[in-house]
Order: C-alpha cells, then sequence, then structure tokens
C-alpha cells in the first residue's frame, strides 16, 4: 500500500473585486516541509499583462516559513490560508503514491489535469472541409490523381491561379470551374480567410480569360450561425457565381451535382466532338 500525501491547488485571485481564481500550481504537505510547484503563469500574464514571477516566488518563500509540518495536514492547510493575499491555497485533496517515481507521476498528472492550460489541438480548418469535399469526389471517382490533366474533365486539388494563390478545386469542360472552401465552424473564424478566398476567386477571373469561368464559394457552417458569420460571407460573396453551405444537406447535394454534371458534360463532348 502506498503512502498518502495531500495537496492543494495554489490559486491566484488578481482581482479579489471580481472574484476570478485562476489555478498556477500545486502545494503537496510532506512531513519535512512542503513541496511547492509553479507551471503556470502565462494565464495571469494574460489576464493582468504584468509578470507574477516575483509574488509567486516570495508568497512561495512565506508559506514555507510558516509551514508547520507537525501539525495535521488540515491544520497545516488551515494556517497557510490564513494569509491574506492575491494568492491562496485551494481545499485539501490527496493521493497515494508507492515510491519518488510514482509520486513524481501522480504529481505531474495533478498538474496537468488540475492547473496546465490545456494545449490547443491544431487542425487545419480549410483542410478539413476540402477533405471531406474530395471523400466525396473519389468515391464518385471525379477526383483526379497528379497524373491527370486538367483536360480530363476530372476535379483538380489545389490548382495554382496566381503566385501563392491556389483554387481549393477547379475542374474544365466548356468553362472552368473554380471552387474555394471557407470554414466557418471554427468559434471565431478570422475574416482574413475569406478575404483570401474572394481573391483567389478574382484572380480566377484574370488567369481562364480565353474561357468563361464559373467561380463557387464553399463554406461549411452551422444554419443556427449564420446571421453571426454575416460580415464573413459577406466578403466572399461578391466574387462566387455560387454560394453552397457545405453544412447544409441541399447545399451538399448540389456541390456534388455541379461536379458531376461537369464531367458528364464533358465526356459527352470527348464522345461527340462534332456536336
Amino acid at each position: 500500500m502506498g503512502h498518502s500525501y495531500n495537496y492543494a491547488v495554489l490559486q491566484a485571485v488578481p482581482d479579489p473585486r471580481r472574484g476570478e481564481r485562476v489555478n498556477i500550481g500545486l502545494v503537496v504537505f510532506l512531513p519535512a516541509g512542503l513541496d511547492v510547484r509553479i507551471c503556470e503563469t502565462r494565464k495571469l500574464t494574460a489576464l493582468t499583462a504584468r509578470s507574477w514571477d516575483a509574488d509567486i516566488k516570495a508568497f512561495g518563500d512565506i508559506l514555507r516559513d510558516l509551514d508547520a509540518p507537525e501539525l495535521e495536514a488540515k491544520a497545516r492547510n488551515d494556517l497557510l490560508r490564513s494569509v491574506q493575499d492575491t494568492l491562496v491555497l485551494s481545499e485539501n485533496g490527496w493521493f497515494e503514491a508507492k515510491n519518488e517515481s510514482e509520486y513524481e507521476a501522480v504529481v505531474r498528472d495533478i498538474m496537468r489535469t488540475l492547473v496546465s492550460r490545456p494545449k490547443r489541438q491544431r487542425r487545419r480548418e480549410a483542410a478539413t472541409v476540402v477533405s471531406e469535399i474530395s471523400s466525396v469526389l473519389r468515391q464518385a471517382d471525379l477526383l483526379a490523381s497528379k497524373d491527370d490533366p486538367l483536360e480530363s474533365g476530372l476535379v483538380v486539388r489545389d490548382y495554382p491561379v496566381s503566385q501563392g494563390l491556389e483554387a481549393d478545386f477547379v475542374q474544365l469542360n466548356s468553362q472552368f470551374h473554380v471552387a474555394t472552401v471557407l470554414d466557418l465552424r471554427a468559434n471565431n473564424p478570422q475574416i482574413a480567410q475569406a478575404a483570401l478566398k474572394a481573391v483567389v476567386l478574382d484572380r480566377a477571373a484574370h488567369k481562364f480569360t480565353n474561357r468563361k469561368v464559373h467561380r463557387v464559394g464553399i463554406y461549411a457552417a452551422a444554419t443556427s450561425r449564420i446571421p453571426e458569420l454575416r460580415d464573413n460571407l459577406a466578403i466572399l460573396k461578391p466574387y462566387a457565381d455560387d454560394v453552397m453551405n457545405w453544412e447544409d444537406q441541399h447545399d451538399r447535394d448540389q456541390v456534388r451535382r455541379l461536379f458531376f454534371d461537369a464531367y458528364r458534360s464533358h465526356t459527352k463532348s470527348a464522345e461527340n466532338p462534332l456536336n
């Protein structure tokens, strides 16, 4: 059976009037003294626009000086919590560990769970929707491989329309169908992304001057959120002949139909070049 340890979360209250608390570290009540671990000060800096390192170090020294290891853990915590400051301790928690390595592992896990700021998972938002559309086109045998030319009538991904600018999808039959994809499913989609997609559509019209260009803006957003995304869509819409919402089933079917009809038209023309 392992040894039992008591701990408290070290919290900061940058503005007592607001009552907001930020978990910044852990204090473990060891028989010989306190094990003070600090792992998160960025949240405080973001809230107050100043460094808290000196304050935290000074508070840690005060805790160690006041600590009375001969007392029970609750009494030790009550004593330390009597210090009135913008840094405070939570109520006690406890854990068990059989040895030093297990102790360190449990402490790290508690810090990760209760203190550390969750790491934001990075993902390419637009690429996610592009991948979904690509999967649908691939299943319908409409997506071009790297060896298929534009003249095949298949849908080509990531087609350059200007230096540094690529259309997400391009398809050629009697006209150029140029599509850009705008993912608006994030909590705070950036206006700049909508502007970039609009520029791609605009440049495509200048690139393919020898044929008619059909510009398609495909976006992805829950229908309930469309009113709050009107600024993003207002940037895209003037540059698109058709705008479709990938999250709407009717529009999704329209996207599929657009590429399918264009390919069917292309193959019929190829079979009957005089028609």
